[in-house]
């Protein structure tokens, strides 16, 4: 993944660079330096970046989901 595509990434799941330091537990200033060229070459976006954005998408997807259906059980018992 490179660094443009991460940014993309983020914004399209509604997050920030903060937010997914404190989501997945990395440093603030390691997300930052993804990109950022050390000794002419870029420091690479770790492997599991990408994965870990898709699954984060898609429990949000799932979370709202499951809000709704009970939501309207709720609404179905009164």
């Amino acid at each position: 993944m490179e660094k443009d595509q991460f940014h993309n990434r983020l914004k399209e799941i509604g997050i920030n660079k903060q937010d997914f330091s404190e989501i997945c537990g990395v440093s603030y200033s390691t997300i930052l330096n993804w990109g950022v060229l050390r000794d002419g070459k870029p420091m690479t976006i770790p492997s599991w970046v990408e994965p870990f954005l898709n699954y984060y998408e898609k429990a949000q997807k799932l979370e709202f989901v499951m809000g709704d259906i009970c939501k309207k059980i709720q609404e179905s018992k009164k």
